[in-house]
């Protein structure tokens, strides 16, 4: 009986890790096209093409809020917030008369990087 019990324990804890990977793995997956569609509004503003650059911004704006349920889910409230804060500053620089510096792109960018990284399992996170 008691060997069950640990065969059970250790299926958990591996269903644990390999839950944790594929979790990790999605959100990067999710970030980096987030961060795709950033850069490719970046190119577009730079090129002189503000308008495809404000459809793109609110496009990735409403893929970033149609991923509401899993992120506030499995991320930080905090997180959420401020990548969404950083969204509409930039789509709110991009619709005025302005010049939209480059680091409001970098901006959203570094917040969706930074999901990624804080969501790694390091050794410091484990301990």
């Amino acid at each position: 009986m008691n060997m069950k019990r640990e065969y059970i324990a250790v299926f958990l804890i591996v269903s644990i890790f390999v839950l944790s990977m594929m979790n990790i793995r999605y959100i990067e997956n999710k970030t980096q096209a987030l961060e795709g569609d950033i850069e490719t509004a970046e190119k577009l503003y730079f090129s002189g093409d503000k308008e495809g650059a404000v459809s793109d911004i609110t496009a990735s704006l409403d893929a970033w809020l149609s991923w509401d349920s899993y992120s506030h889910i499995m991320l930080r409230h905090s997180e959420i917030d401020i990548i969404t804060d950083a969204y509409y500053d930039l789509l709110s620089e991009l619709q005025c008369e302005n010049e939209t510096p480059e680091a409001s792109f970098e901006k959203v960018k570094e917040e969706l990087r930074s999901i990624a990284t804080k969501e790694r399992i390091t050794l410091g996170s484990i301990l």
